[in-house]
């Protein structure tokens, strides 16, 4: 794993040390990258002298001022690495940065963004008794989007694979192109999750001219209206921002009714259920199919831009006629749910899907009894994949279903664990029942269980146990 240390530099009075916390890691697994941004005299004669070294680890650049988001998006365009740490030209890295960023790097992989927290130091590198600007903590969210966008700062490190699947670096022309740390992360956490490090891994000094000083508190909060409904328009989500100043508060905005034309249906395994679906009255553009059981499989299934919802089903489904499709969109409809599934029965009326919980053990189960599954559960801690509803915008808010997992249970069970993350709404529509065989080899895998256990383990909310039942085996 490389990590691409990645500095754009304009001033050099405090830049030989911002080198040189690089040069001393004690990780080698780094590569920096800088951009002489049309800086001063200084600032050049250092990269030269750098230059000249011929570091095979450290690559120079030189160009005309471009503006902070431009210059940033040539470095991660131009750099290696598995992961691109941003550092500024004024600021320092303590030795074991890289190392610790990269230990991270390996434990969480699905991770998009790793943040760790930062000191605040003078000109001489002493650390100053200050509190943090920003908070350090999980982000927070109403109805899918971010209300806190302010909550970010250094020190982060992003994935270059989810790097890649954003617009990458941006920032507002009116203000010098900044504004472009916030937007990329608003953008990032579309794509995968954020995680913390409780652990000092950057040093931001304070002096006099440091870019920050430039952008007045009104110019932030103007830039942050505009990432906020820039993220609302992008994403899709039904929402008009009330606030002026973060943390911001939205409203929902009235969407028109939905029929089974506003579905796409993604059809995993083998059976009659894409068949089934055309008897429906639903039409062959409406439908992909994968036929391997994966997650995977369904990770890939769904398109953006697309139909409204998106409904994840099993092959093997016995799929109903129209009138009940109808009531299981007028059921998320009226109850303002952006997942749902229905309980899923054989033909016998045993109950093969039913109520979804944890157990005391934080495995995720489900109760089998007829009066538990008969009653729905508007607040589900997950649903299972059989036939799973949910609202295109939640996909592209989470960036779709995880393909490190190998189950599709496992998959859905970490959706809808994202989005209720994001403030989305889960329901268990246990009144409505879909016929199918019972399933065979859906006994969640122990990799996946352990995948699960460990993205989430900082989130006992979102884990809490809802009683006993017993993995579908």
């Amino acid at each position: 794993m490389l990590i691409s240390v990645e500095t754009p530099v304009f001033k050099g009075l405090r830049l030989q040390r911002c080198i040189d916390s690089v040069l001393h890691q004690t990780s080698k697994d780094w590569h920096l990258s800088l951009l002489w941004d049309g800086g001063d005299a200084r600032s050049r004669e250092i990269l030269e002298e750098l230059e000249h070294r011929d570091l095979p680890s450290v690559s120079v650049h030189y160009g005309p001022n471009r503006g902070i988001a431009r210059a940033r998006r040539f470095l991660s365009e131009h750099a290696p690495g598995d992961y691109i740490l941003p550092l500024d030209d004024d600021d320092a890295l303590p030795c074991h940065a890289v190392e610790r960023f990269a230990a991270a790097a390996a434990a969480r992989p699905w991770a998009s963004v790793i943040r760790a927290r930062r000191e605040i130091v003078d000109e001489e590198g002493a650390i100053l008794a200050e509190r943090p600007w920003f908070p350090f903590e999980a982000r927070h969210y109403q109805h899918g989007m971010v209300t806190d966008i302010h909550n970010h700062s250094q020190p982060t490190i992003f994935s270059r694979a989810a790097y890649e699947r954003t617009a990458g670096w941006e920032g507002f022309e009116d203000f010098s192109y900044a504004g472009e740390d916030c937007d990329l992360y608003l953008k990032l956490e579309e794509v995968g999750t954020i995680e913390l490090i409780d652990e000092t891994l950057y040093y931001y000094r304070v002096h006099d001219e440091r870019a920050s000083l430039v952008l007045t508190d009104q110019a932030a909060f103007e830039m942050w209206r505009r990432l906020a409904d820039r993220t609302i328009e992008r994403i899709g989500l039904p929402l008009r921002r009330t606030g002026e100043h973060p943390p911001f508060d939205y409203e929902r905005v009235e969407r028109p009714p939905l029929s089974s034309a506003d579905v796409d249906f993604v059809v995993a395994g083998e059976g009659g259920g894409a068949a089934a679906l055309g008897e429906t009255g639903v039409g062959a553009d409406a439908v992909t199919l994968v036929g391997a059981e994966s997650a995977a499989a369904l990770a890939a299934g769904w398109k953006a831009p697309g139909r409204p919802l998106v409904c994840f089903v099993d092959a093997s489904l016995e799929l109903a006629p129209p009138a009940d499709w109808k009531r299981l969109l007028e059921a998320l409809e009226r109850e303002q749910l952006d997942l749902a599934a229905p309980r899923i029965v054989t033909s016998e009326g045993a109950v093969t899907c039913g109520a979804p919980a944890f157990d005391l053990e934080r495995r995720p189960v489900m109760a089998t009894a007829p009066g538990r599954a008969e009653a729905s559960d508007l607040g589900a801690p997950w649903l299972h994949e059989r036939l799973l509803l949910v609202r295109r915008e939640v996909l592209a808010a989470v960036g779709g279903l995880d393909s490190g997992f190998e189950a599709p249970r496992s998959a859905a069970i970490d959706l809808c664990l994202r989005a209720r993350q994001r403030g989305f709404r889960c329901g268990f529509l246990g009144e409505m029942a879909f016929v199918g065989p019972a399933p065979t080899a859906r006994a969640i895998p122990p990799s996946d269980l352990e995948r699960l256990h460990a993205k989430w383990a900082g989130a006992p909310d979102l884990l809490g146990a809802k009683g006993g039942g017993q993995l579908l085996g």
